[in-house]
């Protein structure tokens, strides 16, 4: 009787896994981004804002 080898599974379960992997990473590098111009947009509002109140004072 021979032997069944177990390492063509564990190699396709790795590359499974990679994948999984990779996948998270550009998922979360997309997040990661969104929320780097969620931020630049709410400074730059921050910034109009602070410089309308200096142009136009409060009455």
């Amino acid at each position: 009787m021979t032997k069944h080898k177990k390492t063509n599974v564990q190699k396709y379960l790795e590359q499974t896994q990679k994948e999984k992997y990779k996948q998270e990473i550009l998922k979360l590098k997309q997040e990661l981004h969104e929320a780097e111009l969620d931020r630049d947009i709410l400074k730059t509002l921050a910034t109009l804002t602070k410089n309308s109140k200096k142009h136009y004072p409060q009455r």
